[in-house]
C-alpha cells in the first residue's frame, strides 16, 4: 500500500482546528480490525500519535 502525502492537511497537534483528514481514515481501519502498527506504518505517523488520537477506542 502506497504511503499517503498527508503535507496538505491540518497539522497533527492541531487541538483548535476540525480534525485531520487522517484521523478520520485511521479509525475507520481500526474499527475494521486492522492493526495500529499496520495503519500508523500506512499514514507515514507513529504509533505513539496514533494512540493519542484514537483516545480510548486503541
Amino acid at each position: 500500500m502506497a504511503q499517503a502525502d498527508w503535507s496538505t492537511t491540518s497539522r497533527v497537534h492541531s487541538s483548535t482546528s476540525a480534525p485531520a483528514p487522517w484521523l478520520a481514515v485511521a479509525r475507520a481501519r481500526h474499527a475494521k480490525g486492522e492493526s495500529v502498527s499496520a495503519i500508523a506504518k500506512a499514514l507515514g505517523i507513529s504509533r505513539a500519535t496514533l494512540y493519542r488520537h484514537l483516545g480510548g477506542s486503541a
